[in-house]
């Protein structure tokens, strides 16, 4: 292997995806590539609540874009999630800006980008017409990323 790619999101099993992801990657001295999701609308809310926190202390404040705590996030859950994990885990954070909808293309590109030949996704049990409407990204990894992809449902 020469690198895996694991989604990283707020879902129950998100723990569980990192700690399995991890002890694999212990195992075979493989990096991971942490990925998160944001969408344009919170990008402008996190600079929205940025000015008026701003404003109300009459200060200006340093920006934490809604990327860099994304990003932030993701490292935390890691570093938690690896605890247990018996070796040593190296992995990069990143984060995309997409909506719903587009994440599995930016999952699969980012996954060729950074060369990772395996990803890792949480996957939700949705109804086969919540599927069919509004698609599934787990499902969409699986049958367009070209090599294994592991799926942890909740």
């Amino acid at each position: 292997m020469q690198s895996s790619l694991v989604v990283v999101d707020s879902t129950d099993s998100n723990e569980r995806l990192l700690a399995e992801a991890g002890q694999i990657a212990a195992g075979t001295d493989t990096p991971l590539v942490l990925l998160t999701r944001i969408t344009e609308d919170e990008i402008v809310e996190n600079a929205e609540t940025l000015q008026a926190m701003s404003d109300a202390a009459n200060t200006p404040l340093e920006s934490n874009s809604a990327r860099e705590v994304a990003t932030r996030f993701a490292s935390q859950a890691a570093d938690e999630a690896f605890e247990s994990v018996d070796g040593t885990v190296e992995y990069d954070a990143v984060t995309v800006v997409a909506e719903e909808g587009e994440f599995a293309d930016e999952v699969i590109r980012v996954a060729a980008e950074r060369g990772c030949d395996h990803v890792y996704v949480a996957g939700r049990q949705r109804s086969p017409t919540g599927k069919a409407l509004f698609g599934d990204t787990a499902q969409r990894v699986v049958l367009n990323f070209d090599g294994p992809v592991t799926i942890l449902t909740e």
